[in-house]
């Protein structure tokens, strides 16, 4: 069994688990007149609909700056996977490692930003991750195993 192979698809999947949504999000802000999520877990809809549009636009120009950055954070994270850490490059492990730990306190801090909306989120995620890095990082340091 490749350890390395399971973690890389692991740390993948969480990487798609990210990447995705916020495409979503940014095509809904773009194209749909839909605003950022983070909005509807504080307000309800009849508050949003009573806000100047100068500040949804500032809310929408903010939700669209993190969402593209998100989206692209995970799209570099994929490539450096399949480009970088599949082929042993160590470093690329712990340039993986850090990155994705500071993108996973960035949503813990988002989350803490509205009252911990949506905690099993955070929850999911950091055991997705947790996952495949321990898996990466055995097929990766212990090849025999």
């Amino acid at each position: 069994m490749d350890f390395l192979k399971i973690g890389s698809i692991v740390l993948s999947i969480w990487s798609s688990l990210n990447f995705f949504p916020s495409l979503y999000v940014v095509i809904g802000i773009l194209f749909l007149g839909a605003h950022p999520p983070g909005l509807y877990a504080v307000l309800v809809a009849e508050d949003i609909q009573s806000m100047s549009p100068d500040i949804l636009a500032t809310v929408d120009s903010i939700g669209l700056f993190a969402n593209l950055s998100v989206a692209a954070l995970n799209a570099l994270i994929l490539i450096v996977i399949w480009k970088g850490l599949i082929n042993r490059v160590v470093w690329v492990y712990w340039a993986l490692l850090i990155a994705s730990i500071f993108a996973l306190l960035a949503g813990i801090a988002a989350d803490y930003a509205v009252n911990f909306a949506f905690p099993e989120v955070n929850l999911v995620s950091a055991l997705i991750l947790a996952i495949g890095f321990i898996f990466s990082g055995i097929g990766l340091f212990k090849p025999g195993k």
